[in-house]
Formats: C-alpha cells, sequence, structure tokens
C-alpha cells in the first residue's frame, strides 16, 4: 500500500513539473547572439528530408533556430483539429510551441513519452486552456529535471492540437514553432540539420537572430529546369556554287576547303502511275454525197468563202459496192473485145 501512495505522488509530481514547464515557457523571450549570416539548403526540400541550417555568430555564443509554420484549419460541429505525425524532436535544449487563433480553447496531446509508463500525454492536465480574445498558445521547454533525473524527449513524436472555435469561426489559423539552441564555435560559424518529417506541405520559416529564411516543403522531388536551351536540329549543307572565276567556292568560308557535312539524302516520292482508260473507236460512217452543179446567172461578186476548218476523217474501207462496180467494168471490157475478134 506504502509503495502505491509513494507511486502515485511521484507520477502526480512529474505532471507538477510538467504543467509548470508548460506555464512558464509561455512568458520567455527567445535570445540569441548577434547573428550575421544564415543560410538554409536546399531551399526546396522533400518532406520527410534533411534540412541543413548554418550560419555567423559571433565566437562561442548560443544561437537559437526556430522553424515555424502556419496552416488554416478547417472547421467541423464547431471544433477544430489537426495531428502532426512523426515530428521530429532533435536531442538537446528546445522549445516547442503552438498558437492558435479565432478558437475558444485549445489542447494538445504529446507521444508517445515513456516516462512511468506514460504514453500520450495531454496538456494541460486538467482540461483545454481558454483562449483571450480568441488566440491561446501552449509550449514546454526541455529537457526536463524531475527528482534530480534529466528527462528528454527525442526522436519523432506526435502532435495533435484540438478544441473549440469561436462563435461564427470559420476556419482556425494555427502557427506551430520548434526553438532549437545551437553553440557556435570559436570562429562563430554554427551548423544544424532539421528533419523535415511531419511538417505539412508549404512554406517552412527559419529564423535566427532576426534573419530570416522561407523554405518550401514539397511532396516530391522538383523537376529541374534546364539552363540552356535546345541545341536546334542540323541544317543540311547547301550545295557549293562555282565563283565567277571557275573556281569552287567550297566550305562554308569560301577558302576553297571542302565542306564536310555529309548531304542529307533524299526521300525518294513515289508519284502513282495514272490509269489509262481505253478511248472508244469511232464507226466510220460513209455518207453519200450528191454534187450539184450550179446554173449560170448573173456574174456577181463573189463573197469570201471561209476557210472551212478541215478534220480528219478516217480513209473508208472498200465495201462490196466497190468490189462489185469493178467486176461490172471488167465484165463489159470483156465483152467489147471479144465484139471485136468476132468482126
Amino acid at each position: 500500500m506504502e509503495m502505491n501512495m509513494k507511486h502515485i505522488k511521484v507520477a502526480s509530481c512529474i505532471g507538477l513539473l510538467l504543467l509548470c514547464a508548460f506555464i512558464g515557457i509561455a512568458s520567455v523571450t527567445i535570445s540569441g547572439a548577434s547573428v550575421t549570416g544564415l543560410n538554409v539548403n536546399p531551399q526546396i526540400v522533400v518532406q520527410g528530408e534533411t534540412l541543413s541550417i548554418s550560419g555567423k555568430a559571433s565566437p562561442n555564443e548560443e544561437v537559437w533556430l526556430k522553424s515555424s509554420f502556419v496552416i488554416s484549419l478547417p472547421v467541423s460541429d464547431a471544433k477544430y483539429a489537426r495531428e502532426f505525425n512523426d515530428i521530429h524532436f532533435p536531442a538537446g535544449e528546445k522549445r516547442f510551441s503552438v498558437t492558435a487563433e479565432n478558437i475558444k480553447d485549445i489542447r494538445v496531446s504529446l507521444g508517445p513519452i515513456p516516462i512511468l509508463g506514460f504514453g500520450t500525454f495531454k496538456y494541460p492536465l486538467e482540461g483545454p486552456k481558454k483562449a483571450t480574445n480568441g488566440i491561446a498558445t501552449l509550449s514546454i521547454s526541455l529537457p526536463l529535471s524531475i527528482l534530480g533525473d534529466t528527462i528528454d524527449i527525442e526522436g519523432k513524436r506526435n502532435v495533435k492540437v484540438y478544441g473549440a472555435v469561436a462563435d461564427e469561426a470559420t476556419s482556425v489559423i494555427l502557427t506551430t514553432g520548434m526553438s532549437i539552441k545551437v553553440n557556435a564555435d570559436s570562429n562563430g560559424d554554427f551548423e544544424l540539420d532539421i528533419n523535415t518529417g511531419g511538417v505539412p506541405l508549404g512554406e517552412f520559416l527559419i529564423t535566427a537572430g532576426g534573419i530570416e529564411r522561407t523554405v518550401k516543403i514539397v511532396l516530391t522531388e522538383p523537376t529541374p529546369i534546364p539552363t540552356s536551351s535546345p541545341s536546334p536540329s542540323p541544317m543540311p549543307s547547301p550545295t557549293s556554287t562555282p565563283s565567277s572565276d571557275g573556281r569552287d567556292g567550297g566550305g562554308k568560308d569560301g577558302s576553297g576547303a571542302p565542306d564536310t557535312t555529309p548531304a542529307p539524302t533524299p526521300t525518294p516520292v513515289i508519284t502513282p502511275t495514272p490509269t489509262l482508260s481505253p478511248m472508244p473507236t469511232p464507226l466510220s460512217t460513209i455518207t453519200p454525197s450528191v454534187i450539184v452543179a450550179p446554173s449560170p446567172g448573173p456574174p456577181s461578186t463573189p463573197s469570201p468563202t471561209p476557210t472551212p476548218t478541215v478534220s480528219p476523217q478516217p480513209t473508208p474501207t472498200p465495201g462490196f459496192e466497190a468490189v462489185f462496180a469493178i467486176a461490172g467494168l471488167l465484165a463489159v471490157a470483156y465483152l467489147v473485145l471479144r465484139h471485136r475478134r468476132k468482126a
């Protein structure tokens, strides 16, 4: 029984210490060294990949690097909620905060936290925190010192923000930030790598000593943009024309050197052969014509006769009438000769 009471007291003490850490950090102002340079690489990073931050400050100074993003949350049944899975908490001193606007209250769950069997830790412990003028902020500073032990939260954690919205609000503006302390070396140089897992797509702001840099979180690797225009297709070299003095100009510079550019092979063009349709053979028709001699009359001035256009007529083939006429003439000639012999 005494062991159970001690366990309960220890758990309550831890809960109160965490509560104090959350409340105390809300009023802490982040102070940094005199930062004179800040670089981020790359400026477009795929979600979940590593972002490298480097810069220049005073030698051996402490520098707080803050990363933050702002998103708009939809409203459903007068409530809002957003869960960020696999948010990376780096080792060392850090501060995590979330601010919501257009709300009545706010609560945050963080986990898993393997402290005395804690799974998901909800803050505030007693319930949602009331907003002032529609705005509320929750923060936590790590690591924690509990009963002489230092407890840190590092690695991937799931963070959920939820609560009730203000009257007539149609959206909630949520700002989430992580501040991490780094130490500049004796030359004033500092460097930190941040895992972008769990960070929503869009703009991701990096701040140090009043200097800001914007990084864009994307889902896939952006397509590289070509730095030079594509080379034009080679044009065929024109056939060299002999110069006026009979020499071949040759080459592109006219120096007489042969042009080594191969001439393009012409593409043969196949012309379809037309099909000749047979013309019908006209049938020759012989029409007998009678020539009538004109009767003499008074002399008159002859009218100019138009020159007829002679169209070629097909030569008639001798027919049966011609053969019969020749046979008749031969018969008459035979009878005449026979009559003369008898006489």
